[in-house]
């Protein structure tokens, strides 16, 4: 009985060991966030994601410290016209790489403290599924420096 038991609690433990490995290998970089003049109340989050994990990950949720709250948007064209759309989670299979980017998926800072300020920095969180966090510090600057086109909300 004692071995049944103990091979139960491997099979059981296998799972939940791989289902951890994978957010550790969540890679955050180039993130930043849009300046806008002082007294607005929103504004967007952009960085690149790659899961270099051998395990899908889920982002559920995101957070900063300067907003009330954070959402996942995404720009999808209804009608002829392009509208924002919020998103319930973003998946990534292992070796995906993803782009929040201007004009597509991006993070919303909603009901911000203050508008920081352009060279200021801001901590960005994601919460993934099963709990762990990943963050990572996002430069305030006006543009993404290669863009053309104006992206407001």
């Amino acid at each position: 009985m004692r071995k049944l038991l103990a091979t139960v609690a491997l099979c059981c433990l296998v799972p939940v060991a791989t289902a951890f490995a994978g957010p550790a290998t969540l890679v955050l970089s180039d993130a930043w966030v849009r300046a806008l003049p002082p007294g607005q109340p929103n504004t967007a989050a952009y960085l690149v994601i790659a899961n270099s994990g051998d395990v899908p990950v889920s982002i559920i949720a995101a957070s900063s410290p300067i907003a009330e709250r954070v959402e996942m948007h995404t720009t999808r064209e209804v009608d002829g016209y392009q509208r924002m759309e919020q998103v319930a989670q973003v998946q990534l299979e292992s070796g995906q790489r993803t782009e929040f980017a201007p004009g597509g998926t991006h993070l919303m800072l909603l009901g911000l403290s203050a508008m920081p300020d352009e060279g200021d920095e801001v901590r960005l969180c994601l919460q993934l599924a099963g709990g762990d966090e990943v963050c990572t510090r996002a430069a305030v600057r006006k543009s993404a420096g290669n863009e053309h086109q104006h992206h407001q909300h």
